[in-house]
């Protein structure tokens, strides 16, 4: 396996870095300002949208300019990423937007920095834990 080109964030370690809260880790914030690459997949933004439709999230205004300006790039959502979601036969009865983010990471060679323990468990070698 190729070493990983970046680092993909999941939607809940985009929250943390976003409002500066302590459960991300020191590791993943050395990370993010350092000169790797790091993404946030456009895919978050519609969790986040939908999260916020139900009242389980306040709105995050200006969250996208807030990441860019950090120096985060967007990764868009492609077909390939969208393709791949099948080779991962772990990830049939997760949350969609996981399973985007999971092929996302794994097809554009990235590590997927996350906090959920149903991802976690997986044991994917491109995901991480966020808080370690």
């Amino acid at each position: 396996m190729r070493p990983p080109k970046g680092v993909l964030l999941d939607t809940h370690v985009l929250v943390w870095l976003v409002r500066g809260m302590p459960d991300l880790s020191q590791r993943v914030r050395n990370l993010v300002d350092s000169d790797r690459p790091t993404y946030f997949s456009a895919i978050s933004f519609v969790e986040l949208a939908i999260k916020a439709q139900r009242n389980t999230l306040p709105q995050l205004p200006d969250i996208a300019g807030k990441l860019t300006a950090g120096g985060l790039q967007e990764l868009p959502v492609d077909a390939a990423s969208a393709q791949a979601i099948g080779r991962f036969a772990g990830l049939a009865n997760h949350d969609p937007f996981d399973r985007i983010l999971v092929a996302q990471a794994a097809t554009h060679n990235l590590t997927l920095e996350t906090a959920d323990q149903k991802l976690l468990a997986l044991a994917l070698p491109h995901i991480n834990d966020a808080r370690a």
